[in-house]
């Protein structure tokens, strides 16, 4: 008796799909989980607080920093509200944001959320399409899924690379661009004289972090490259 031909047709194309939402879920996994890493991690604002002289230029003690620090990165997974609502700040010198940084804050705090939330996603796409690689066909699964991490690993290197090379060109006007697709006001326009929010966080701080995030996302990218490369030639 003759096996369908249908069988094998659906499990091509689920394999297909399933890869393809791989590749597509490795980068964004990478990228999110980067700049997740990095908006969470207190030692690194600090040390950028160091780096650019911010005790200096906002008055702040080496304390009131760490304090800062400690609310912005518990503010990020705190439920919507204003941030000086939400986390303590230093006010021995009166209230450290105007309404003006303090509306802008509930914007990044919403869009730092989403995409913790597509890092989750990104997850779950990921351990889903894997196991949908591997069941589609046991006897090639390995080989398949090797396949998936090797087009995710080099999507992540050519686009984020991509972009870290523009950012080297002009990252400034980059990060305006990217203010400009993110928010749908011009709050994040603020004044390094007065507005504390930009003085705690200057450009090269966001430069810093970008470096960073671009930095750990080629390498882990490139790590799982070489791997799949690795498996390709291994599993033949």
């Amino acid at each position: 008796m003759l096996e369908s031909p249908v069988a094998p047709t659906i499990s091509n194309v689920v394999r297909v799909l399933a890869t393809i939402v791989f590749a597509l879920a490795l980068p964004t996994f990478l990228v999110t989980g980067a700049l997740r890493q990095v908006a969470l991690s207190e030692s690194f604002y600090l040390n950028e607080f160091a780096k650019y002289r911010v005790g200096a230029v906002t008055g702040l003690s080496q304390s009131e920093l760490q304090q800062v620090a400690s609310a912005f990165t518990d503010y990020f997974q705190a439920p919507p509200d204003r941030i000086d609502r939400a986390e303590p700040l230093p006010d021995r010198q009166g209230p450290l944001f105007n309404d003006r940084e303090l509306t802008h804050m509930v914007d990044v705090q919403l869009l730092m959320q989403r995409i913790f939330g597509a890092w989750t996603i990104a997850l779950i796409a990921l351990v889903a399409s894997a196991l949908l690689i591997v069941v589609s066909e046991t006897s090639s699964g390995g080989l398949a899924l090797a396949r998936a991490g090797a087009i995710g690993g080099a999507v992540a290197v050519v686009i984020i690379g991509v972009t870290a090379l523009a950012s080297l060109v002009d990252f400034s006007a980059l990060f305006t661009q990217f203010h400009f697709l993110s928010f749908s006001n011009d709050l994040w326009m603020l004044d390094p004289q007065r507005d504390h929010l930009i003085q705690l966080f200057p450009l090269g701080f966001f430069y810093d972090a970008a470096l960073r995030i671009a930095v750990q996302t080629v390498a882990v990218g490139g790590l799982v490259l070489a791997l799949s490369i690795a498996a390709l030639r291994l599993l033949r």
